[in-house]
């Protein structure tokens, strides 16, 4: 018993390491959670005071009433304000920026300090009070002025046509054989996760079914997605039939009023992902025309067909 307890050390401190990593990254997790939720609380109080900012004072009383209502302070109101504000696209925002970093980083001067220091972060691991120091200390400025400062401005945009695929796998869905496209839809957002490991790299999650108000009637975006390399919204829709010539028309639309109402400077106008259960690729080529680069069909196949009958198929 001895002899076989001569790795314990070893192993011990392998499964300590193991659990402090777990912990570290489960403490990510939450807390990129909250930079994306605090910014989108921040967007949707700025569209609201938007909507009636022909009334004096009502930006105020609406913080009050919200921080009433909601239990946080007018001051945390206030930042994811500023914090939609100041960063108006929140993908690009760094993951390895935390919720206290973007705390200081929001009010700082303007957009070629705030990458500054947000590098440095990044670069060098800074904590929250190290960022401090250093911005009383005007390292952003000194840089400057010794010809030091080395910022990323610019980064070649992704091509969508190497983005999107023709056929995605969703066996990971759990569906029964007559299953509704409302089942489909509403199992791709249970398994959230997995649909976008699915799609590719790069996509995060916006909205689920986004209301369009179009001539006084309402209509809904199957999921609203941001792509950090396209620097663009994607409109999703999920169809359990196979592709049309109406699917596009439809999603064109929705497009359309995102380019008017959504479109923010700097990002790229918004792309159409139309997910079929089949599609035929002349169908697809007509129905699309001039739109290729703004609307993409792809087909899902819910259960991916064995060796078996592969071998069967091709002869």
């Amino acid at each position: 018993m001895k002899d076989a307890l001569e790795n314990y050390p070893e192993l011990l401190q392998d499964l300590k390491s193991l659990l402090t990593k777990a912990k570290y990254q489960a403490y990510k997790a939450v807390d990129n959670l909250k930079v994306q939720t605090y910014w989108q609380i921040g967007e949707r109080i700025v569209r609201e005071e938007l909507q009636h900012k022909d009334k004096a004072d009502y930006g105020e009383f609406l913080i009050s009433r919200l921080a009433r209502d909601l239990g946080f302070s007018k001051v945390m109101l206030h930042y994811m304000i500023r914090f939609y504000t100041v960063y108006p696209i929140v993908q690009t925002v760094s993951e390895q920026l935390s919720w206290s970093h973007i705390v200081e980083l929001i009010y700082l001067n303007n957009n070629e300090e705030r990458q500054f220091y947000g590098q440095q972060i990044i670069k060098n691991g800074w904590s929250v009070r190290t960022l401090r120091c250093e911005i009383g200390k005007k390292m952003y400025q000194r840089a400057s002025r010794e010809g030091g400062l080395v910022i990323k401005k610019k980064f070649p945009l992704a091509k969508p046509e190497l983005v999107f695929k023709d056929s995605y796998n969703f066996d990971f869905l759990e569906l029964k054989t007559n299953y509704k496209e409302k089942d489909l839809k509403n199992s791709l957002l249970e398994k959230l996760e997995q649909f976008l490991q699915e799609l590719g790299p790069d996509f995060f999650v916006g909205r689920r079914e986004v209301p369009i108000l179009i001539s006084g009637n309402y209509d809904k975006v199957d999921l609203e997605l941001f792509h950090a390399g396209l620097l663009c919204h994607i409109l999703v829709e999920v169809k359990t039939e196979p592709f049309q010539h109406k699917h596009v028309s439809q999603i064109y639309s929705y497009l359309n009023w995102y380019k008017q109402n959504k479109l923010q400077k700097g990002q790229r106008p918004p792309i159409g992902l139309i997910i079929c259960k089949t599609k035929d690729e002349e169908t697809v080529h007509y129905a699309l025309g001039e739109l290729k680069k703004e609307v993409f069909v792809a087909e899902y196949q819910i259960k991916l067909p064995t060796k078996d009958q592969i071998k069967k198929l091709l002869k």
